[in-house]
């Protein structure tokens, strides 16, 4: 045979030997790659022991382990520390091959090239892990801190609550009886004068008069203190009472309860207050408007949304210029705020429009 065309054979057979070699590699590297990325939780731990297997026995290698180095390594063994992984607050663990078969296994550049490539699929896989497991653990951060605040609002509430409740007991047992026994007071003296004394009668009358709005009002600001119904039976209910004084003064009121339950006792509290001042607002802003307000559970049962919007109505509205200062809607922004919650609050087509969404959680 000629020299030649040994030399033709002979590279021919190197060829094909290097491409034989070439896809062995490139199928370890694919199926090294889908293992690590196909499994996560618990299991991740048995793919990157898979892993440092194969990457041992692509080595020359008999065994592959990744972990913490707490002994020296033993005589023959490759040590790779994963460098990138102690970067991100991951120290000390290493790649190590040990049990040497092989020597010569990485015999070019190219086998070389595919161990690095395994090391770094393992040592990045190994990163989006403790990624994933710090960003669990901010949100678990998170969650304990936002029931933390909505305990902390929950006890505010409650004592703000507590306080209203015995001040609007104070004035009921107190000013209030007294204005009402003024009020009796004076209609037996009117009585006792309107023979005798026509003209004294007359202011008589005119005290009378101050007297029973005293009584009437002192009344509106004891209910809207706390009103019994809100314990007794729930927001919704409550603020049909409230909304009897905005009907009373001419305005036409629907209310839709769509979540049609008791909700927590902090959480009614706090939507009550909202609608309470949106109420104040429809009164103040727009007289004779028509008032609807909607109560509905939103993103999949955990929140409840709470929306009053008014249309229509008679005289000077505040709009969205208007340097009127709203600190109730602004107090009422900041507890929902507090809780996760949101409050939206400006000006429609036709009137006034404002949105409390607050989670819908357990305190």
């Amino acid at each position: 045979m000629p020299d030649d065309v040994a030399t033709s054979a002979l590279d021919l057979r190197s060829i094909f030997r290097d491409s034989e070699a070439r896809a062995a590699r490139l199928k370890l590297l694919i199926e090294v790659s889908r293992d690590l990325a196909a499994t996560d939780g618990d299991r991740l731990i048995e793919a990157v022991d898979r892993a440092a297997q194969r990457a041992a026995l692509f080595a020359g290698y008999g065994a592959g382990r990744v972990g913490t180095v707490a002994e020296p390594a033993a005589d023959g063994a490759l040590v790779i520390p994963l460098s990138a992984l102690a970067a991100r607050g991951r120290e000390g663990v290493s790649l190590t091959f040990s049990t040497p078969l092989n020597p010569a296994a990485i015999s070019s550049q190219e086998d070389a090239d595919a161990l690095r490539l395994m090391v770094e699929m393992i040592e990045a896989r190994l990163i989006v892990d403790l990624q994933r497991r710090k960003e669990a653990e901010l949100l678990k951060r998170l969650e304990r801190r936002e029931k933390a605040l909505e305990q902390v609002l929950s006890r505010v509430v409650t004592a703000q609550e507590g306080e209203r409740a015995a001040i609007s007991a104070d004035l009921h047992d107190g000013v209030a009886q007294q204005v009402a026994a003024l009020h009796r007071r004076l209609e037996l003296v009117h009585l006792d004068l309107t023979p005798r004394d026509p003209r004294m009668a007359l202011e008589i009358g005119a005290l009378i008069e101050v007297a029973r709005k005293a009584v009437s009002d002192l009344r509106g600001v004891i209910a809207g203190l706390r009103p019994l119904s809100l314990d007794d039976l729930g927001v919704a209910a409550a603020l049909r009472e409230e909304a009897r004084r905005l009907e009373a003064a001419g305005h036409v009121v629907k209310i839709t309860d769509r979540v049609g339950r008791r909700l927590p006792d902090w959480l009614e509290t706090l939507l009550f207050r909202v609608a309470q001042e949106a109420f104040n607002n429809v009164a103040k802003h727009a007289p004779g408007a028509t008032v609807n307000l909607e109560f509905d559970v939103g993103r999949d049962g955990e929140e409840v949304v709470l929306s009053i919007e008014d249309a229509g109505g008679q005289g000077p509205r505040a709009t969205a210029s208007d340097q009127t200062p709203r600190f109730g809607l602004d107090m009422m922004r900041e507890r929902l705020s507090a809780v996760a919650g949101s409050l939206e609050a400006g000006p429609t087509a036709r009137g006034y429009r404002i949105r409390a969404v607050a989670p819908l959680t357990e305190v």
